[in-house]
């Protein structure tokens, strides 16, 4: 019995090792799927970019796109003076470039590649009723769950997710509804935000995936200004996103030199903000590495976390019990020991989508 034993437990580790590894081609090279990182990123016109004279064409071997049209990895890059042809196809100039290229700079042995529809005026959950740049209703110019943008972007995320790791989200939203909605949507951000995420997380079976928040431009000006009662509203709530959801944190947006009244430049601020996004994954040890880097399913309902984002040196993380405290150079961690389920998002009685709004201008 014990040698039949034996014989089976050789055959079954003989089965896995000859078990194909998930993988992908990006050109010409067959990248294994625990090597090839990648980050969906979702936001306004500032995530989408605008400064197409500044945009990067240069593309590098390690740094793949993903376009929601063609649904094919291409080598990432943004022709000058293009709005179709950037990472999104609704924009140019954004942080996407500079963002693979400081990762693959810092993480020199992977792939990385971005999954993004930015759009121009996009919100979470409230609608724009202002200024609307995207050529979209604005009540599909959202992320909010089942609308036009989420399915679109969770539906790409899907369609990559089998051949590569994902590594987290990256949003850039808030400005428009600082400008654009009202007290009572700027004052339900933070909630919306963390909802968001939970739904990627559900939708994407990964309750510990990483969500990077960019907080509110600091050196937005005009009826941008964060010192006026929206705009700071909008500050104030997305720093309270860390404390409400776990595995996520926020970057600080002190000192990123800007383009306008709330765009980032393309050639300074842009690739100023992903450096600091990456240093936000560094110090809160949100890259995948190694067998944690295979995503699985989970329950809906999880009751805790263990796994891929453990973290156990500065600002001690410990997923199991889900004590959370952690501020570092500006960034914070969710302070939260349980996914929460889905809440009840009926949309038919969400008075924020129809509240008066505030009319400034912009993208």
């Amino acid at each position: 019995m014990a040698i039949k034993r034996a014989y089976h437990c050789l055959c079954l580790a003989a089965l896995l090792r000859a078990a194909p590894t998930e993988a992908v081609m990006l050109g010409t090279v067959n990248v294994p799927k625990e090597k090839f990182v990648v980050y969906i990123l979702i936001g306004h016109s500032n995530m989408a970019g605008i400064d197409y004279p500044h945009s990067d064409p240069v593309a590098i071997p390690h740094g793949w796109n993903y376009p929601i049209a063609t649904k094919q990895w291409v080598l990432a890059k943004e022709p000058v003076n293009s709005k179709t042809t950037g990472l999104s196809g609704n924009g140019s100039g954004g942080p996407g470039m500079p963002f693979l290229k400081a990762m693959a700079a810092a993480y020199p042995d992977y792939y990385f590649g971005v999954v993004t529809n930015a759009s121009l005026s996009s919100t979470c959950r409230g609608m724009n009723t202002g200024n609307n740049g995207s050529g979209l209703d604005p009540s599909d110019n959202r992320y909010w769950d089942s609308t036009y943008l989420y399915n679109q972007i969770v539906t790409a995320a899907k369609d990559v997710q089998k051949d590569v790791t994902l590594g987290g989200i990256l949003c850039m939203l808030g400005t428009v509804e600082a400008t654009r909605t009202n007290a009572t949507v700027c004052n339900a951000f933070s909630d919306d935000i963390s909802s968001l995420a939970r739904f990627f997380r559900r939708d994407l079976g990964m309750p510990e995936l990483p969500f990077i928040m960019g907080e509110y431009e600091a050196g937005a000006s005009g009826s941008f200004a964060p010192t006026l009662p929206l705009p700071a509203i909008i500050l104030s709530q997305i720093k309270l996103i860390p404390g409400k959801l776990p595995f996520s944190a926020t970057v600080n947006s002190q000192g990123i030199p800007m383009l306008d009244d709330h765009h980032y430049k393309a050639d300074k601020g842009q690739p100023e903000w992903a450096s600091r996004a990456v240093a936000v994954i560094q110090a809160n040890k949100f890259f995948p590495t190694g067998s944690a880097a295979i995503s699985v399913s989970a329950p809906r309902h999880a009751a805790a976390f263990s796994g891929p984002w453990l973290r156990t040196e500065q600002g001690a993380m410990t997923l199991q019990s889900g004590e959370t405290e952690y501020r570092l150079d500006g960034t914070a961690v969710g302070r939260e020991g349980a996914e929460r389920g889905r809440p009840d998002i009926s949309q038919a009685k969400d008075k924020r989508l129809s509240a008066p709004q505030s009319k400034a201008q912009g993208s």
